[in-house]
């Protein structure tokens, strides 16, 4: 058996951190993992909690599937023992969150816990400084952390962030501060999170008679890359929210000034800047409104007329680049779709995947599981259905989807990537798929990516994918850069055709009334696979196929042509590893790119210090952050 299908990957961690007025938190973490064959159960820490406590432990995984709650939590279990459970562990220096790993595999674990006591009450501002996450094995490929509160926005104009153990971003985005990590994590990096709260926005249960700019924040920006002037420390003299210190400033003559008149002035303008920049921002929804109103035919969603062919001529990646752009202008004005599910990676490869079932070009077939794991895949020797993966036929090159969608950039940490290497990414993709970024191309390029990892038996067991990607991820990085492109961008608006916009909307209606349309024919179940494929793209393949068996004249005859039962559960599988798979190389870089970024990091840090210093957007910082509460650890074993 392979090493790597032993161990665990932390392919993601996304946590929500929802702030009460109390001080206190609720904190949910989604981590997607590739669960291994080695261990039993995952864990986080908590250690330097004080008068903190943590509590409400809730797990679910996957399936939704909700995991028995025990006070005393017993490591010393077996891995078939601890599935399906979750529980807390004491030991001498804190508490543990733990909960059983099950079987292996693509996994996705949702953890959901309160934090007491996280906000505390100084006599200068509320805050904290934590540790919310800490790599002890298996460490998150990719992290982010975002902070809201319950019921306000936070900016730079009631908030500051400070973020340490990472190479990353921080700051404020529509009234959320978050941590982002844009790169692999390694053991022992952390996310630690300093924010600093005007008065007023919460009121906390603990108080601390002590300034938090002296006792958490001096603390924690010391042997950072912070500039602590500033930051507001070292006796500099920048004006922060919440002061009750205003400093005076000299003018040219040598007369003093008072910061109360110049701010006189100041918030004149500001007044007068926020009144012209809300006239421009409802001339802006005014006019998205009227433009999608136009792209719709002056029809919501629930009045679209239903179309029951396929969309755009089953073009499925047309298909969805047209509703995420439609999704996009709805979501900038009023937003009319409310209904509609957001397209993602996942949705894309399993309807590929249940579109080659149905061509024939992936069969299902029994073959000898070659893992050793019983908690897995089954015993090995055992014959269990695995992928037969035929071999691919080349359609040869076609018309690519990409001329139509807004490439701009790649953004971010994966264009100071590119800039730094010196080559685009999104060029070196193109050109290497250039005729084949299309429905046709992009299916042949999947079918040969699993027809090569399956090996000369041709049989493909869904663990076996990212390990094959993983030995050569250069590569199958372009297609993945292909792939994300499809999924990540939209089509540019003036390219949007209001034809095709009608047919996705009137489509994805049909879908969602399948059982309470009235008139069916027999000679239409010949469209039901491609309906089911739409609807797995969409995300409501559940829903279409409980209405297909509803309105099929002959279940019998349904089931002969399109087998959905069988389909739709075993694809799933082979779905996820080909997600975990093409986020591994896309985020893929060599030790010459690694140190690219560095560099591109620190000038991009460089330009923007002061705002990133007192407690703006920025990058983080990778040293620094001592006093935290939190940490100890996290990962599986």
């Amino acid at each position: 058996m392979p090493v790597a299908l032993a161990q665990h990957t932390l392919q993601r961690l996304d946590m929500q951190v929802v702030l009460h007025h109390d001080g206190s938190a609720s904190v949910t973490e989604v981590r997607q993992v590739q669960v291994g064959t080695s261990g039993t159960e995952g864990y986080i820490t908590f250690n330097n909690m004080g008068i903190m406590e943590v509590g409400n432990l809730k797990v679910f995984d996957e399936t939704d599937s909700c995991f028995v709650v025990e006070e005393e939590w017993d490591v010393n279990r077996t891995r078939r023992e601890k599935q399906g459970r979750c529980g807390y562990h004491y030991t001498a220096s804190g508490v543990e969150l733990c909960w059983g790993l099950g079987k292996a595999g693509e996994r996705t674990y949702e953890i959901h816990y309160t934090l007491t006591n996280l906000v505390k009450s100084y006599t200068d501002y509320d805050g904290f400084n934590h540790s919310f996450y800490e790599a002890a094995n298996s460490p998150a490929q990719k992290a982010r952390v975002e902070i809201m509160l319950e019921d306000d926005s936070l900016s730079t104009e009631n908030a500051g962030v400070w973020t340490f153990g990472y190479y990353g971003y921080k700051g404020f985005e529509g009234g959320v501060c978050e941590a982002v990590a844009d790169e692999a994590m390694g053991n022992g990096d952390a996310i630690i999170i300093m924010l600093q709260l005007q008065k007023g926005l919460l009121s906390p249960a603990v108080t601390v008679e002590e300034s938090f700019t002296e006792t958490v924040k001096r603390r924690a920006l010391e042997g950072s890359d912070y500039d602590l002037e500033d930051a507001g420390l070292e006796g500099g003299a920048s004006f922060q929210f919440g002061s009750d210190t205003l400093p005076e400033l000299e003018d040219t003559d040598g007369e003093v000034l008072t910061v109360l008149g110049v701010i006189g002035g100041i918030i004149t303008s500001i007044f007068i800047a926020v009144g012209v920049s809300n006239r421009k921002e409802k001339k802006r929804k005014q006019r998205l409104r009227e433009r999608l109103s136009q792209l719709m035919g002056g029809m919501g969603l629930d009045d679209m007329p239903y179309y029951r062919n396929l969309p755009i001529g089953g073009n499925l990646l047309l298909s969805g680049a047209t509703l995420s752009a439609i999704k996009t202008l709805a979501k900038k004005g009023d937003s009319v779709m409310d209904d509609v599910r957001k397209i993602g990676l996942q949705q894309l490869y399993n309807a590929f995947v249940l579109r080659m079932v149905y061509k024939g070009n992936i069969q299902l077939k029994y073959g000898e599981v070659r893992s050793s794991s019983a908690d897995s895949q089954g015993e090995k020797g055992e014959q269990q259905k695995l992928f037969y993966i035929n071999e691919p036929v080349d359609p040869g090159q076609g018309d690519d989807l990409t001329s139509l969608l807004t490439i701009d950039s790649w953004g971010g940490a994966e264009m100071n990537k590119n800039e730094a290497v010196g080559y685009s990414m999104e060029k070196k993709a193109k050109e290497t798929y250039q005729g084949y970024i299309n429905d046709a191309g992009i299916e042949y390029q999947l079918q040969k990516l699993l027809y090569e990892a399956a090996g000369e038996d041709h049989l493909l067991q869904p663990e076996e994918l990212k390990f094959y990607v993983t030995s050569d991820p250069l590569t199958w990085r372009p297609f993945a850069s292909i792939l994300n492109l499809l999924t990540a961008k939209t089509i540019d608006e003036k390219n949007l055709n209001p034809s095709h916009v009608q047919q996705v909307t009137g489509f994805l209606r049909y879908l969602k009334d399948f059982s309470l349309v009235a008139e069916r024919h027999l000679e239409e179940t010949s469209l039901w696979k491609e309906y089911l494929v739409f609807a797995t793209f969409y995300g409501i393949a559940d829903q279409v196929l409980k209405d297909m068996k509803k309105v099929a004249p002959d279940v019998t005859q349904l089931n002969k042509l399109v087998r959905p039962d069988e389909i739709m559960a075993d694809i799933e599988p082979l779905g996820k590893a080909i997600a975990g798979s093409v986020l591994f190389v896309n985020s893929f870089m060599t030790p010459e790119e690694h140190k690219a970024v560095q560099k591109a990091r620190a000038r991009a840090s460089s330009s923007s210090s002061s705002s990133r210093s007192s407690g703006g957007s920025g990058s983080s910082s990778y040293s620094g952050g001592g006093g935290y509460s939190g940490g100890g650890g996290s990962g599986f074993r």
